[in-house]
């Protein structure tokens, strides 16, 4: 079947995930449902493909273009254009490409974005017997289906755990990290006096509000949505027990809601003014930069969140993944270039320049990365790296608004009944658009 731009757009329903408007340019006739061959021969294949992407910024981008692209493109007929977008303005980016007529042929998108840009019919399947064949596990393609088929891969991930400094345990008599959520809370407010904080769990390294709110679902045993994604599950029973367990927290004093980061300055936790912390494998190379002295072998300890539930610890999984777009007119040089950004050396030079972890262990040894002492701890861990943001093609819609929901509550305007009645209402109205 052949579909113009404006077909697809108008039979997707496109804007209802924030893709904007529903006209579109004059571009050529595609075929969306054109399928990918992942095993064309590179050396047969031509053109010039757009890359969109939200990282390799500042001296990143010289590592992309010289040590990610330029291999591909000496061994190949294609050349490779980069577009780069902040994160912020990325899904403004796609809804202006899909209107436009002009989107790139490979896209680059974070945990939670797949579902609703597969919906759309936006984003093209990957064949799954390429998917097994890299040998990820299974927690890191969670985030790629949608129906049950495959239409992202993850090229990098932003993986978030609880870091602590050993001296603050030492002095407090604790030897050995907390295994329970309930254990977690009690170590907590035993760490926090003398102008030092237990836990920072609210600044920077948690990403969000909204973020923060999902990693604790998951302890607690939650789920965003059920399997189908068509109905709400994150305002059941482990929500109400996530957004009480940061007020009971707040309350004590083990969370400090106000403590923050001036911009550009060091976090609470690297000025030492909070003795455990939410961290993210993305902070090393901030750290290394401010303060080096927290890269050393043993002057932080890390640990994963305990479960709330009796069952495994977890870990966030964030990330960046790889998508080839439907309206792509070279799809199969897209899906050579895609595998060539898999490929396990180039996965190490790329994670290792953007501070972010490889999806698999299996890369060949790569002294940046092997420095790296977060993303070694996250690569040991990688199996419970199953809390991730997302589950539902209306999640782009959800995802928007769930920042001021949770902050409601953790400001005390409204309350945990109102927010979790907040949730189910906001996602409800999301999934009735689609």
């Amino acid at each position: 079947m052949t579909l113009s731009r404006r077909t697809l757009l108008t039979a997707s329903g496109a804007g209802a995930v924030g893709i904007g408007a529903s006209a579109c340019g004059s571009g050529g006739a595609v075929d969306p449902s054109e399928s990918v061959d992942l095993d064309a021969d590179p050396a047969t294949l031509s053109g010039e493909i757009g890359l969109l992407t939200p990282d390799f910024i500042g001296d990143d981008r010289l590592v992309l273009d010289e040590e990610v692209i330029a291999p591909f493109v000496e061994r190949t007929d294609i050349s490779v254009s980069v577009d780069q977008v902040d994160w912020n303005k990325l899904n403004e980016k796609i809804s202006t490409g899909i209107a436009g007529g002009i989107i790139a042929d490979l896209i680059m998108t974070g945990v939670g974005w797949t579902q609703p840009f597969a919906e759309k019919g936006i984003f093209a399947e990957i064949p799954a017997d390429f998917i097994e064949s890299l040998g990820f596990d299974e927690s890191v393609l969670s985030s790629t289906q949608f129906e049950g088929k495959y239409y992202s891969l993850p090229q990098a991930l932003d993986l978030r755990f609880i870091g602590y400094h050993p001296d603050r345990f030492a002095e407090r008599g604790i030897t050995e990290p907390p295994t329970t959520l309930d254990e977690l809370a009690q170590v907590a407010e035993e760490l926090t006096g003398d102008d030092v904080v237990g836990l920072d769990y609210l600044s920077g390294s948690a990403g969000s509000a909204r973020q923060a709110f999902v990693f604790l679902l998951y302890a607690f045993g939650g789920r965003m949505f059920s399997e189908d994604g068509l109905a709400p599950r994150l305002h059941e029973e482990p929500g109400r027990l996530a957004l009480q367990w940061m007020l009971d927290l707040m309350s004590s004093g083990g969370i400090n809601y106000n403590l923050r980061a001036a911009e550009g300055q060091p976090s609470p936790f690297q000025r030492d003014k909070a003795a455990m912390s939410l961290v993210a494998t993305g902070n090393w190379p901030t750290w290394k930069t401010m303060t080096p002295e927290l890269c050393e072998e043993g002057a932080v300890g890390m640990f994963l969140m305990p479960s709330g539930a009796g069952g495994d610890p977890v870990m966030f999984q964030g990330g960046t993944f790889l998508s080839i777009s439907s309206l792509s007119e070279n799809k199969d040089a897209a899906g050579a270039f895609m595998k060539h950004m898999l490929e396990p050396e180039i996965l190490g030079i790329a994670n290792a320049a953007t501070g972010k972890v490889p999806p698999t262990p299996e890369i060949p040894e790569n002294p940046m990365l092997a420095r790296n002492l977060l993303t070694s701890f996250a690569l040991e861990n990688l199996p419970y790296a199953g809390a991730a943001e997302g589950g539902s093609a209306a999640y782009m819609e959800v995802r928007t608004n769930l920042d001021g929901i949770v902050e409601s509550c953790l400001t005390k305007r409204s309350t945990v009944t109102e927010t979790l009645e907040d949730m189910k209402s906001l996602c409800d109205d999301a999934i009735s658009r689609l």
